[in-house]
């Protein structure tokens, strides 16, 4: 039977009862990558291209919001990722991305600067809470450097260890071909394509692909 999340407010700690066991059973302040895991006073650091050891993953929190709201602004007024339009207010967008549980929310930071972050939790409520899904934001001045594969990773290997049976990413812009390059060195496919749902600014009405990929779950 499937755990029920507590209330408690996913930014302050990164604190996940595992699917499958009872919710007194946490793994406090876990960080996981490369299929293994650290505790908060190991942050994980990885290796990004041309940063090595610098940019850390670490939960949010709502002090986060304005170094993130810029970010986020950014690349929803550019209109090529994301659905919204207009672009919701700083408030509006901050209820819309720092979801409550049992999202989880995550910033990385390069030199201690926030640069990109992501969110992970249950495709659907319920009988669908076993899949899991994502959304990734990285600075536009930081695309390209391997950033957003890390995150990627990191969600993965999160959503696996927290008992999650898949992944499954429900409007990827098909001409956004970096992230469905991404995507597919990661594992995963497209097992389906709604035609012209997408108003791209400049390609005018195209596809949004339904991407998904199995995980390797850790829960007993």
């Amino acid at each position: 039977m499937m755990a029920t999340f507590s209330p408690v407010n996913v930014l302050t700690k990164v604190d996940f009862p595992v699917f499958g066991r009872p919710t007194t059973e946490t793994s406090p302040d876990l960080y996981v990558t490369g299929r293994s895991c650290q505790t908060a006073a190991a942050v994980t650091k990885c290796s990004v291209r041309g940063y090595g050891s610098r940019v850390q993953i670490r939960a949010a929190s709502m002090g986060d919001w304005p170094a993130l709201w810029p970010i986020v602004k950014s690349v929803v007024d550019a209109g090529e990722t994301y659905v919204w339009r207009p672009t919701p207010t700083s408030e509006q967008m901050r209820g819309l991305w720092l979801e409550p549980l049992p999202w989880r929310v995550f910033v990385a930071e390069l030199d201690g600067e926030v640069v990109a972050t992501a969110k992970v939790g249950p495709n659907r409520p319920g009988r669908g809470s076993h899949i899991a899904t994502a959304s990734f934001i990285v600075s536009p001045q930081r695309q390209g450097c391997g950033i957003g594969r890390h995150l990627g990773e990191f969600a993965i290997d999160w959503a696996a260890n927290a008992g999650y049976t898949g992944m499954q990413f429900n409007a990827v812009v098909e001409t956004n071909i970096g992230a469905v390059a991404l995507w597919r060195s990661l594992g995963f496919s497209i097992v389906g394509t709604v035609p012209a749902a997408f108003d791209h600014p400049t390609a005018g009405l195209v596809g949004l692909h339904i991407m998904y990929r199995a995980l390797a779950t850790t829960a007993e």
